[in-house]
């Protein structure tokens, strides 16, 4: 795969932003909120150059894979859906390390809300790009049977992209709830899609071997 210079350009630039923020910073940051939103965990400042360098090192591997990947030829027929993917979560590791920063700063954020819509949105892109994955070891929904069965592997990626942006829709739409009720539809929504696929798949396939 071909190095995209935007994707790149972007996880450079937002470290060098790390870099510049950092006096500003106070000693311990935001590490971890749970699923309603609240802190609770604090990391040392020093903690942002790992998180900063994290979206550039998942890009770097996500162009090296496909060439130790024995299905390689398969990134050719999806190229446009992987740069995608690359680009969607390059993007979306960027914006999380920038609300961790903000709130290290003192600002108020609300990083419940501001998470679960990246997330829906995320699950929305790819959704709509799942059919278009051919078989391969490393990108996609992978079972053992759509490992096994190539035609597994299209059937399900085809029934997982209607799901995944089914479960976009719905994180989006538990923003407007609070509490509790934000926390079980966001993960309701997002679970369900990813073990039906799961399970589709073993179906699939037991009635393809029939």
């Amino acid at each position: 795969m071909k190095i995209n210079k935007w994707i790149l350009l972007i996880a450079i630039l937002s470290f060098v932003g790390v870099l510049m923020v950092y006096p500003l910073l106070p000693e311990e940051i935001p590490g971890h909120w749970n699923f309603a939103g609240e802190v609770d965990r604090y990391d040392s400042k020093s903690s942002v150059f790992i998180t900063g360098l994290l979206p550039l090192g998942i890009y770097l591997l996500m162009v090296f894979l496909p060439k130790i990947d024995p299905k390689r030829a398969s990134y050719l027929k999806h190229e446009k859906a992987y740069t995608i993917a690359q680009g969607v979560i390059v993007i979306m590791l960027v914006y999380i390390q920038w609300i961790a920063i903000a709130a290290g700063l003192g600002y108020n954020v609300d990083t419940g809300l501001a998470v679960r819509l990246a997330i829906g949105i995320m699950f929305i892109l790819l959704g709509n790009y799942m059919s278009q994955i051919r078989h391969n070891y490393f990108f996609g929904i992978k079972t053992p049977w759509t490992l096994a069965n190539e035609e597994v592997w299209k059937k399900t990626h085809r029934v997982g992209g209607y799901g995944f942006v089914i479960a976009g829709i719905i994180t989006i739409l538990s923003i407007f709830l609070r509490g509790k009720a934000a926390v079980i539809v966001s993960a309701g929504g997002l679970f369900i899609p990813v073990v039906y696929s799961y399970v589709y798949s073993y179906f699939a396939f037991k009635k393809i071997v029939k």
